[in-house]
């Protein structure tokens, strides 16, 4: 699952601007869908005036729950590695999501109409950060306790 998702991830930074914001963009009109019923007979120039705001946010929490779910599947991959202490599993885990974060702005340095972005590997960090501290306190209840 974990080699999977980096394959997702990589071919969702693949995509040019164009496409990149067109997926989002679709996201956020199908939600306004339901909260505007007549947003199909508006003019495009006033749904995308609808759509502009949310742009940000959603490309934003995109990249939050990609990493948050990459984060879950680092965990399950390496957590029962138990040759290898606890604290440095946690530090490999993270890691790897920091390396990948990293290697996803580098890569989108060399797609049409898109870049790299600190902040982007901030996001997907914090993400991937949260996740594993998740799993990390689930995994320590009794039940799981054995792979911790």
């Amino acid at each position: 699952m974990l080699i999977l998702w980096m394959s997702l991830i990589f071919s969702l930074s693949s995509q040019n601007a164009d496409t990149s914001s067109g997926t989002s963009g679709r996201v956020i009109a199908a939600v306004v869908r339901i909260f505007h019923s007549d947003f199909d007979n508006l003019t495009e120039k006033e749904q995308e005036e609808i759509i502009a705001p949310y742009q940000f946010i959603v490309r934003k929490g995109a990249h939050f729950t990609l990493y948050a779910l990459l984060g879950i599947f680092s965990f399950l991959t390496f957590v029962t590695y138990k040759s290898i202490p606890f604290k440095f599993r946690f530090l490999l885990i993270s890691g790897i999501c920091l390396l990948y974060s990293i290697s996803d702005e580098t890569h989108q340095l060399f797609i049409s109409g898109r870049s790299g972005e600190v902040r982007d590997v901030c996001i997907d960090f914090c993400g991937s950060l949260l996740a594993i501290t998740l799993m990390t306190l689930i995994a320590r209840s009794r039940k799981f306790k054995k792979y911790i």
